[in-house]
């Protein structure tokens, strides 16, 4: 029995001698008290797992990651993404792989940078980068694939994109470094719909803007983030507020934890990658965290199932 089953059990039994009734007292509490399951952190023992991005379908979750092979090698050896499914952020199965032989990349090339997923009318869109060159999509009919070029070409002359999808079902795509720039996207979701707009971080404290930027929206608030520090606002086009770190430790609080914000079964949690050791290659590993919100609209990660 735990410390505080012991502690309940003594008050019960003395409260009880007293003749006092306590039961709905001591159980009041216990349905309301929020579960948080248990999950693998690193999501997989195997090295390599980066650049991570949720898709939620029926409560399965599907991560979409970049596969780092450099191992001794002090760079970004990248040749596909792959994709990894879950039913219960416990075990992950890898159901899928996404090759740059299918899209304008081409064959043999290891320059495949973060990207991000997003369902649309039945069909699932894979936004791609390619290092920092540019960004192209990619569609499928089910979330495992096969995924196929859907342009043939890039959609912008940047990378590290992310897609978020508004409460009015109007698409964005977020990409860029050192200044993110949005615009809308079309229904078809492979042209643009509007110039890019450069988005205003007002940075009353530290903001990185490296690069992969996340962006979502809890509570009317948007949240745009990089590694484990974000920004808020009420208009998607900004400007923003930095209000800080998600977080200390775990990469978190350095610009390389690329990540994701995404709902499972009512909850909000976050994804994000962790260099192993960044001084001698590029090879990363995967955690996942629940976020918790608080009234002020401030969000932290619940770190503490990692210790």
């Amino acid at each position: 029995m735990t410390y505080r089953g012991n502690l309940l059990k003594i008050i019960f039994v003395s409260f009880a001698l007293m003749g006092i009734v306590i039961v709905p007292f001591l159980f009041a509490n216990k349905g309301s008290e929020k579960i948080t399951p248990e999950i693998t952190n690193p999501l997989i023992a195997e090295p390599g797992m980066s650049d991570p991005h949720m898709l939620v379908v029926d409560d399965v979750c599907y991560v979409f990651t970049g596969h780092d092979v450099g191992f001794g090698v002090k760079d970004w050896v990248m040749p596909n993404w792959r994709i990894f499914r879950s039913e219960d952020l416990k075990t992950w199965e890898h159901v899928g792989t996404i090759s740059p032989e299918n899209n304008y990349m081409g064959k043999g090339n290891t320059s495949c940078w973060a990207g991000d997923i997003v369902e649309r009318n039945g069909m699932y869109y894979w936004y791609f980068s390619n290092r920092k060159e540019n960004c192209g999509v990619m569609v499928a009919s089910q979330p495992e694939g096969p995924y196929t070029d859907a342009l043939g070409k890039p959609l912008v002359k940047s990378f590290d994109p992310t897609i978020f999808v508004d409460d009015d079902n109007t698409p964005y795509i977020i990409y860029g470094e050192h200044g993110y720039k949005i615009a809308r996207l079309k229904e078809s979701m492979v042209e643009l719909d509007e110039e890019p707009r450069l988005i205003t971080i007002n940075k009353t404290s530290f903001f990185p803007d490296t690069d992969k930027n996340s962006l979502h929206k809890h509570n009317g608030i948007y949240y745009l983030s990089c590694s484990g520090y974000y920004a808020t606002s009420e208009n998607i086009y900004g400007p923003y507020e930095t209000k800080g770190l998600v977080g200390k430790g775990w990469g978190l609080d350095t610009g390389y934890g690329h990540g994701d914000f995404f709902i499972w079964k009512n909850n909000w949690y976050h994804v994000w990658c962790k260099y192993r050791d960044r001084s001698h290659d590029r090879v990363r590993d995967c955690f996942i965290a629940p976020v918790v919100y608080s009234p002020d609209g401030l969000m932290h990660d619940d770190l503490s199932i990692l210790e």
